[in-house]
């Protein structure tokens, strides 16, 4: 209570004092049964509703996102949300932006000052979409990277690091022990883009990628070619098993935890997934994809999650104020540095102490930036034969050449691309890295 009372002294969640009750509808987490998730999201609740008078948060559990539509029929019920949190990315927004769901938030950027609550490059990005128009809220910023098992890592003498060389003669060592060497669940989709932006980057590095993505240069130039190139003799050489093609991100996961694979590509998000599983936290180790390109080995990522607003609430204004609230300093801290805390914020947080401890490597390997994920930047046109082409690429049934000439094939004109490239990376305080 306490803390809502300071938030409210400082003028973050001042409003007057309702004539009525108010009920405001959040979809936020499909995690409340986690014991520590709850935790987190009970004090938001709590806090919200004692700074403001009148009002009651209830949650709305998700029953999907944006992906699988979920999202999209949820709103055009008449019993949606108010507010929600949702994978985001501009292809992902897209289609809910032209079927006309949600609503601009443009002008709350100016008059509740969003566009200095996150960081400025985020913002020119946001701004640069849609004719100028904003519809969403950045929640966090992926960082996609390799996630391994330290103790088997350790047993054993491996370690992930080096030339691209390295690296396949890592996973041929992890393939002879009879383990899978990489896991990846692409019948849901985004885990295969999570795969293949990391090739991606590894062969192509980021101001290629950067061009890929906006259309400057083709899907099937060499660069980005040699990336997919390299999925598709991994797949043939059974670094990755053909047979994961038919595997969900759940599955992928599984296989990950119960150790009968070694590598897992994902972000931040991959932490709850293993603890969802009972996976030791404190096994596990991150680490970026090998490139023989000087300064190229990093994770990838852009927008993971955003907040938008409904054209369908019934709360517009209350939602806004959910919104700044969620963006206000002591909020973000407290989900940060919580034990569930698996999120990189979408501005710089000095002097932050992660409670994950294998978050400290997430944000160190994401200090000098990150490369695109094209799953985020991917237009809504092409994004759908990108996650096919990507699994197809994993069970052997299209060559790299078929992969990225039907991706191109989706893709639009510069001129019709709504998004550019920004070419700052994503960086960290000092204070925060000096502390990892």
């Amino acid at each position: 209570m306490a803390s809502a009372v300071a938030l409210a002294a400082a003028g973050l969640l001042a409003v007057p004092t309702f004539a009525q009750a108010q009920t405001l509808t959040v979809w936020a987490t499909d995690q409340l049964a986690d014991p520590l998730v709850a935790e987190v999201w009970n004090k938001l609740k709590a806090d919200f509703e004692a700074a403001n008078p009148g009002v009651t948060v209830e949650y709305m559990p998700p029953t999907g996102t944006i992906s699988n539509g979920a999202v999209q029929a949820a709103i055009q019920s008449n019993a949606g949300p108010d507010v929600l949190l949702t994978n985001s990315g501009i292809g992902r927004v897209t289609t809910v932006v032209n079927a006309k769901l949600i609503a601009p938030l443009t002008a709350h950027y100016s008059d509740m000052d969003w566009k200095d609550k996150i960081f400025p490059w985020l913002y020119e990005i946001l701004g640069s979409q849609f004719g100028g128009e904003i519809y969403e809220v950045p929640d966090g910023i992926d960082a996609i990277g390799l996630w391994y098992h330290k103790d088997l890592f350790a047993e054993n003498g491996w370690a992930i690091g080096g030339s691209w060389a390295d690296f396949e003669a890592l996973l041929q060592k992890i393939k002879d022990k009879g383990l899978e060497p990489l896991a990846v669940g692409p019948r849901n989709n985004a885990n295969g883009g999570h795969l293949m932006g990391n090739f991606l980057q590894a062969a192509a590095g980021s101001a290629v990628m950067g061009e890929v993505v906006t259309a400057k240069k083709s899907w099937t130039d060499a660069e980005p070619l040699l990336g997919a190139q390299r999925v598709a003799d991994f797949a043939k050489k059974g670094y990755v098993s053909a047979q994961m093609a038919g595997l969900d991100l759940e599955a992928a996961t599984r296989l990950w935890t119960n150790k009968r694979a070694a590598i897992f590509f994902g972000g931040p998000w991959f932490i709850n997934n293993a603890r969802k599983n009972e996976y030791p936290i404190d096994n596990m180790g991150f680490a970026t994809i090998p490139s023989d390109l000087a300064g190229e080995s990093k994770p990838t990522g852009g927008i993971g999650w955003s907040w938008m607003i409904p054209v369908s609430s019934k709360q517009p204004e209350l939602a806004a104020k959910w919104i700044d609230y969620i963006l206000s300093d002591e909020v973000m801290r407290f989900r940060a540095e919580h034990k569930t805390g698996t999120q990189i914020s979408p501005r710089a947080m000095p002097e932050l102490k992660p409670a994950v401890p294998v978050m400290a490597e997430v944000f160190a390997a994401a200090a000098n930036g990150v490369g695109f994920n094209p799953s985020v930047y991917m237009p809504g046109a092409a994004l759908d034969t990108y996650f096919q082409v990507i699994q197809c690429l994993i069970g052997c049934q299209v060559s790299a050449e078929e992969c990225l000439t039907q991706i191109q094939a989706k893709i639009p004109a510069p001129s019709l691309l709504l998004i550019r490239h920004c070419p700052c990376p994503i960086q960290f305080s000092a204070a925060v890295v000096s502390h990892l």
